[in-house]
């Protein structure tokens, strides 16, 4: 039988990442010492309970890594990079008649359409 080839502690740091959770976070959110969220990213696996209490903790279900439905989209997959032809901004700002002198905005605005 075929063995996964997920490395769990390495999606686990991903999705921190993604997330913006730090070890010490983590740690803090399953009750347990930081040295135990060090020990489990650098694992391959790790047991049902660990990923369920991970899983809730980072509101994400690792569970879902080890599916046998190849359709679906994972965090250890790389996303598509998309390419942006023609960007629009648009920008609301409140200012003063003096603050509107002081940084010459009518002529960088009227240079900026030329």
């Amino acid at each position: 039988m075929e063995k996964s080839n997920v490395y769990i502690g390495e999606v686990i740091k991903n999705v921190m990442a993604e997330r913006q959770i730090t070890k010490a976070e983590l740690a803090r959110r399953l009750n347990v010492k930081p040295q135990s969220v060090d020990y489990m990213l650098r694992r391959k696996s790790i047991d049902t309970d660990t990923m369920y209490s991970v899983s809730l903790a980072l509101d994400y279900d690792f569970a879902l890594l080890y599916s046998i439905h190849k359709e679906q989209i994972n965090c250890d997959t790389e996303t598509p990079e998309y390419q942006i032809s023609v960007a629009k901004i648009l920008v609301e700002l409140d200012l003063k008649t003096e603050d509107i002198m002081k940084l010459n905005l009518k002529k960088r605005i009227s240079d900026a359409l030329k």
